[in-house]
């Protein structure tokens, strides 16, 4: 009775620290990097594993929601031709293509600031090679078997 009361009580301060409250962004984070430094120091094989079981899990989950999207956007895109052909809908074309203008630089800008990130993520990779050699299988596995 007393393993089971333990395990309840460890079962519980893990979801607390895992579900915690705050920024959301900030709390995945967290959990990502608590996640990669308890991988980190283990030997090769068990990093290799650690990556191959979240790659594939996030593949299988990334083509199934793929799949719902896809249906979803292409049966809304289907809907507004269907709309704008039989004159339901008027299209400001001028509209259009001002306001994807002033996006366009915003969007520059912002890769610009994108790249910083991506050092950082290479740094990544090439430290932990097992793991991210891992988690591209499993990834490639999880898309297979979806």
């Amino acid at each position: 009775m007393a393993k089971l009361d333990d395990l309840l009580e460890d079962a519980q301060t893990l979801l607390a620290r895992y579900t915690g409250s705050g920024d959301e962004e900030e709390s995945r984070r967290d959990r990502i990097l608590s996640y990669v430094t308890k991988v980190s120091p283990k030997t090769p094989g068990g990093q290799a594993a650690a990556g191959g079981v979240a790659g594939c899990l996030s593949g299988y989950l990334l083509m199934k929601i793929g799949k719902t999207a896809a249906f979803s956007i292409g049966t809304a895109l289907l809907g507004m031709q269907l709309a704008h052909y039989y004159g339901y809908v008027k299209v400001d074309w001028t509209r259009i293509h001002k306001d994807l203008g002033h996006r366009g630089t915003e969007f520059i800008r912002r890769s610009r600031a994108a790249d910083l990130d991506q050092k950082s993520i290479i740094d990544f990779v090439v430290q932990n090679v097992p793991l991210t050699g891992g988690f591209a299988g499993g990834f490639l596995i999880g898309v297979a078997f979806s």
